[in-house]
C-alpha cells in the first residue's frame, strides 16, 4: 500500500532507496571485508553505512559522487570498528569464511589482497576493482595525488610478488 507524505509517494522512496542498495552493496560489502577481514565486522560496517546514508536527506552531484561518499564512509566505518578495544583479535584467512560470493577466477587475486597491508590493499581495491578514477581514490584517502600513486605503485609489486607465491602469473 502506498500513501504520500508531503507529496512523495513513499514506495517510490523505499524503491529509490533498495535501487542504491542494490547498486552500490557488492562496492560497500568489498572495501569492508577487505578492510576488517572479518564478515562479522563486514555486515555490522555494511549495515552502519546504509543507516548513515538514510538517515539524513543528502544530495550528491553524481552516482560517482554517492559512490566515493560511500568508500569514504566505509573506511571511517572499518577504522572505528577496528579501533575499539574489544575488536583487536586477528583472524587468519581460513577464518575469513566463504569465499564462495566472489567468483572463482578471483580467489587468488582476493587471498592475495586480504595479505596485504591496508595501507596498499585498500589503493588497489579502489583504482583496479572498484573503477574509481586516481584523483577520487586520493580525495578518498586523504592522500596528494603524488601520494596515492605511490602507494598504488608499491602496492602492485607487492599484488605481484604475492601472486607469483600463489602460482599465478601477472
Amino acid at each position: 500500500m502506498t500513501y504520500a507524505k508531503g507529496g512523495l509517494d513513499v514506495t517510490d522512496l523505499q524503491d529509490d532507496r533498495n535501487s542504491i542498495v542494490r547498486l552500490h552493496a557488492h562496492t560497500v560489502w568489498r572495501v569492508a571485508l577487505s578492510r576488517t577481514r572479518k564478515e562479522e565486522a563486514a555486515q555490522d560496517v555494511f549495515q552502519e553505512v546504509f543507516m548513515r546514508l538514510f538517515e539524513k536527506e543528502r544530495s550528491f552531484d553524481s552516482e560517482e559522487h554517492r559512490k566515493a561518499w560511500l568508500i569514504r564512509t566505509t573506511l571511517v566505518c572499518c577504522q572505528r570498528y577496528l579501533s575499539a578495544a574489544f575488536k583487536n583479535t586477528t583472524l587468519t584467512l581460513e577464518e575469513v569464511g566463504d569465499l564462495a560470493a566472489i567468483p572463482e577466477e578471483e580467489h587468488g587475486l582476493f587471498a592475495a589482497l586480504l595479505k596485504m597491508p591496508a595501507k596498499y590493499r585498500i589503493p588497489i581495491q579502489l583504482y583496479y576493482i572498484e573503477g574509481l578514477p586516481a584523483e577520487t581514490c586520493g580525495e578518498i584517502l586523504n592522500l596528494r595525488p603524488g601520494s596515492f600513486r605511490s602507494r598504488l605503485s608499491r602496492g602492485k609489486a607487492m599484488l605481484k610478488e604475492l601472486l607469483k607465491g600463489e602460482g599465478i602469473d601477472v
